[in-house]
């Protein structure tokens, strides 16, 4: 009985074994596939001779050959991606770059997609210089597929078309996109990648903090075309030097200026801005006859200080008009300063705003008021040009428009008298009622009224006003009414 069981499995070990021979020699090796592969073909091409791996069914030993690394049997028909290998393109980077079948196994049938598992493996941020961490989805708040960006794929998926970040910003920031593309025309992917380091980005952590007015400044500024590398950190790198300063000063520009603003300056530790000064560059900046600019040099002198030359005004504008500079010279004198300021005051100067120049006074020549060519806080009352008459001697005081006019002295007539004439009568009453002796800078009323204290006081009862007080009526009653 023994005997007879070994005798039924020799001949059922032989005859699977038989089995076994039988079927590899009518399906050959394709009798040890796990499963049909693909015939998905990428980009249409042929490679190592066949056009996809279901060519291969028959040929196991073409991808499977132990020991030899699968890899190395992939990259023999994949040239492309050893390549990728040696450049540490995309194929480089993915986790495990030598477990090929991990992103695109086979043997699933006819019609799979090997490369769709690769999707569904791959980290874009470690496998690419792109992130997608604001990119899952669109400005309509749709996700975005692989194919917004990869409009190929799984053909060319790897290559991202650029024009596809242009076309999708435009659609959802057509504002932005429009100043953004003109000022920064390069490539999308030389400044973002996705987090977004430009986003994020803090300048002050450069080699070149944005302090001052450089806040407002716009990048394209600093970086046109978005070049972005080996950008000056220098004042003239960027700024022109004004051909004022040509030739003048060294380019240490940040010992007179700062980045606050252009103005003011500072010159030898203190502000400087030659606008606030007593003298404006407003019609000084370029020769109205050559049209060069006039350099500090043609009115400071350099060697000591920038000391203002004040025979540089005269000099020039003599080379100019050298008939009206003689003229104006002889009738306003040498000190240019003390009518011109640079804008120019004089150049639209009006008397009027100042002194009206009316009758008499229209004919007179400047230096009849403007003594020594004088004319910063020149006089205005009468009596500071006119000597009082012997007449007036210590009786009318030095209020003279009460009684003349610029249209001549004579005649003369009452034209200011606050107090009422006709006070107290029906008509005008006599001077001397008010003013007794002729003394018309002093005035009386007890002519008419009690001039006792106790009469006055008790007048005003009621009302505080002291003994000093009382002889100035009309400091209380200026148009002679009770009720005042």
């Amino acid at each position: 009985m023994r005997q007879a069981s070994r005798l039924f499995g020799c001949g059922s070990i032989l005859l699977a074994f038989l089995v076994l021979i039988g079927i590899w020699l009518w399906q050959g090796q394709r009798a040890f596939s796990p499963g049909p592969l693909s015939t998905q073909q990428v980009r249409g091409r042929t490679l190592g001779g066949v056009s996809h791996h279901a060519d291969l069914e028959d040929r196991c030993q073409a991808c499977h050959r132990p020991p030899q690394p699968q890899a190395d049997l992939c990259t023999q028909c994949h040239e492309d991606i050893r390549a990728e290998w040696q450049s540490q393109g995309l194929h480089a980077r993915v986790q495990e770059p030598n477990h090929c079948r991990r992103c695109h196994p086979d043997h699933r049938g006819r019609h799979f997609d090997m490369l769709e598992p690769a999707r569904q493996v791959l980290d874009h941020d470690r496998a690419t210089d792109f992130a997608l961490t604001k990119h899952f989805i669109d400005f309509d708040l749709r996700p975005l597929s692989c194919e917004a960006c990869h409009p190929t794929w799984p053909v060319d998926a790897v290559e991202p078309i650029e024009q596809r970040c242009h076309d999708c910003h435009q659609r959802g920031q057509p504002d932005f996109m429009a100043r953004h593309v003109q000022e920064f025309p390069g490539s999308c992917l030389t400044c973002h990648n996705g987090t977004d380091r430009m986003t994020d980005f803090d300048h002050a952590r450069t080699a070149f903090p944005l302090r001052g007015k450089h806040q407002w400044a716009g990048c394209a500024q600093c970086h046109p075309g978005g070049r972005f590398t080996e950008t000056p950190t220098t004042c003239r790198g960027c700024h022109d030097e004004p051909e004022v300063h040509r030739g003048l000063f060294p380019e240490t520009c940040d010992r007179c200026h700062t980045e606050q603003g252009w103005r003011p300056a500072r010159w030898q530790d203190q502000s400087f801005d030659h606008e606030a000064l007593r003298f404006r560059l407003v019609r000084h900046r370029r020769d109205p006859k050559t049209g060069q600019v006039i350099a500090c040099t043609a009115c400071h002198e350099n060697s000591r200080g920038f000391a203002f030359l004040a025979a540089s005004c005269e000099t020039c504008h003599s080379q100019r008009d050298p008939a009206f500079m003689q003229a104006h010279k002889a009738r306003y004198g040498p000190p240019c300063l003390e009518c011109h300021d640079g804008a120019d005051r004089m150049a639209d100067f009006d008397h009027a705003q100042v002194f009206p120049l009316e009758g008499a006074h229209s004919s007179l020549v400047c230096t009849a008021c403007h003594q020594n060519f004088r004319f910063p806080g020149t006089p205005r009352e009468c009596a500071s040009c006119h000597e009082e008459p012997a007449l007036h001697q210590g009786l009318f005081g030095r209020q003279c428009h009460y009684c003349h006019t610029a249209q001549g002295w004579a005649p003369a007539f009452l034209r200011v008298h606050n107090f009422p004439l006709n006070h107290g009568a029906p008509g005008p009453s006599a001077c001397n009622l008010c003013h007794p002796n002729n003394r018309y800078t002093d005035y009386t009323c007890y002519g008419c009224h009690a001039h006792t204290p106790e009469e006055v006081r008790n007048q005003h009862q009621g009302v505080e006003v002291s003994a000093d007080e009382f002889p100035r009526c009309a400091s209380c009653h200026p148009h002679g009414r009770r009720s005042e």
